[in-house]
């Protein structure tokens, strides 16, 4: 193996040009795959903590469906978001998971708004309780005025790109004190329409299309807004007098074009039942104004972070385990289902590149491939000589491979290092992005781009394999040839 290590090094140093030549190719190669797989895994990377430091947690629990939920709703129908089952006893075993770090509870849906009877414009918002919100994401909200509404008015923060797209298109000014209208439909409790008090003007520090489109809002009004009913949700039992007083209902009068019948006048009996009787049906009312009730039975989402990322196959499985232990339907989604189509539109880029790559590293195949024909094609007489004084094929074989490999692991170390270079520049520099598409690439406004160790085994394996494979074709035709004719070619 020595012996044919010394010659493999022999040729090699013999035939410099076209060794320079090959170990370019391969070099440059190998130098645009690790830049490349670097910057779309620092991407990644920049993407996952994004989400999971300031919208997502780790994962989230919802209840059982069908269907892409993200923490905005469905992306492909237009289902209603479950409400997670049995809360209560979900929130306690996550207090006793040795991994969660915190969780928060969440409610989304879509509304319109407007102000002196004008429709100004459309928000997603998020029905959130202000103190376990901040307590998960501390570092992500930017306040421009205001502040979170009381526990006992409520109110909205209106996103501060909302905002100033309404001044700019509508001019129509915004500012914190001033009462909107929110009007949403859902397929549970029809139209829905509440007036809030803008507490405040805020906007995320780290931010996407969809995320600023977002606002903050105080989870009594957002629980409205959806048609979810406070507290456990039970059917109703009616006395006899309450079902004689709501009478029959007639579903077509509901339809009719005749808006006469919306709009009659009301002829109203007397029942004969005193003052208690409206209590009894109107029930306890004080804590319809507390806007930030944690109800037991109005939640969508629960987000988790964890105390360690290594756990979290562990702990989803965990949960998962508990609700089936349980017979709880409730299930759970990782950060990047969490995160919406954004998110993983930048994933999706990712794959593309990597076809991308491939494709590159096929055509260098072929370049290295035709150069080493062309190469060992000139040896043919050097080749047919050994042969001819004893050189067996197996022999000459591992020759030519060794001399490849060779070849490719110098090249593959110096396109390593000259990528290292590139990336430590240009984390030195910044990217910046342009344009929003590249925000949402870069998993941020600035990219810092570092050496990315899973691209570098990529890179190591690949030249090893575009090594190995280049010099299997000229190596066979070498040894189809014959010893004799070989010689004679030289001459």
């Amino acid at each position: 193996m020595r012996i044919l290590f010394k010659i493999a090094w022999r040729n090699i140093r013999q035939h410099k040009t076209k060794t320079i030549i090959i170990g370019l190719i391969m070099a440059i190669g190998i130098m645009v795959l690790v830049v490349g797989n670097s910057l779309m895994d620092s991407a990644s990377k920049g993407i996952e903590k994004q989400f999971i430091k300031n919208f997502t947690g780790h994962f989230m629990v919802t209840g059982s469906h069908e269907g892409s939920l993200t923490i905005f709703g469905f992306e492909d129908t237009e289902d209603v978001v479950p409400r997670i089952p049995e809360y209560e006893e979900i929130v306690e075993f996550a207090r006793s998971h040795p991994y969660v770090e915190s969780y928060n509870p969440q409610v989304s849906g879509v509304t319109l708004l407007s102000k002196d009877d004008e429709q100004i414009g459309v928000s997603l918002f998020m029905g959130i309780v202000p103190e376990q919100y901040l307590e998960m994401f501390p570092d992500n909200i930017e306040m421009h005025s205001g502040d979170f509404w009381s526990t006992d008015r409520g109110g909205v923060l209106l996103n501060k790109f909302i905002v100033d797209q309404i001044e700019e298109h509508l001019d129509e000014v915004i500012e914190t004190g001033d009462r909107i209208i929110l009007t949403s439909i859902s397929p549970i409790g029809g139209m829905k329409i509440r007036e809030v008090e803008v507490a405040g003007i805020f906007s995320f520090k780290q931010s996407n299309l969809q995320l600023n489109m977002a606002s903050l809002l105080d989870i009594s009004n957002a629980r409205a807004l959806g048609g979810m009913v406070l507290g456990d949700v039970k059917p109703a039992e009616l006395s006899s007098e309450e079902q004689e007083f709501l009478g029959e209902l007639d579903f077509d009068s509901l339809f009719t074009t005749d808006t006469d019948v919306l709009f009659s006048d009301l002829l109203m009996e007397d029942f004969g039942v005193d003052e208690g009787y409206w209590d009894s049906i109107l029930g306890e009312t004080e804590s319809r104004d507390l806007a930030n009730l944690e109800d037991t039975g109005a939640w969508q989402y629960l987000l988790i972070r964890l105390t360690d990322e290594r756990y979290l196959d562990q702990t989803q499985e965990d949960f998962n385990r508990f609700f089936a232990e349980n017979d709880i339907a409730a299930e759970t989604r990782g950060w990047l289902q969490s995160a919406g189509v954004l998110a993983q539109f930048s994933q999706a880029i990712k794959q593309i590149f990597n076809i991308i790559v491939l494709i590159i590293a096929v055509v260098a195949i072929i370049i290295i491939m035709n150069t080493l024909v062309i190469a060992i094609i000139e040896r043919m007489g050097e080749i047919g000589t050994m042969r001819a004084i004893g050189a067996q094929k197996k022999f000459v074989r591992r020759m030519v491979y060794l001399e490849t490999l060779i070849l490719a692991g110098i090249s593959g170390i110096s396109g390593i290092i000259g990528g290292a270079i590139v990336l430590g520049v240009l984390r030195m520099i910044g990217l910046e992005a342009s344009n929003v598409f590249f925000e949402l690439i870069y998993g941020g406004k600035v990219l810092q781009p570092e050496l990315s160790i899973s691209s570098v085994i990529l890179s190591i394996v690949v030249i090893l394999v575009v090594g190995v494979v280049s010099s299997t074709y000229p190596t066979s035709i070498v040894m189809k040839t014959s010893p004799l004719k070989a010689m004679e070619s030289s001459r």
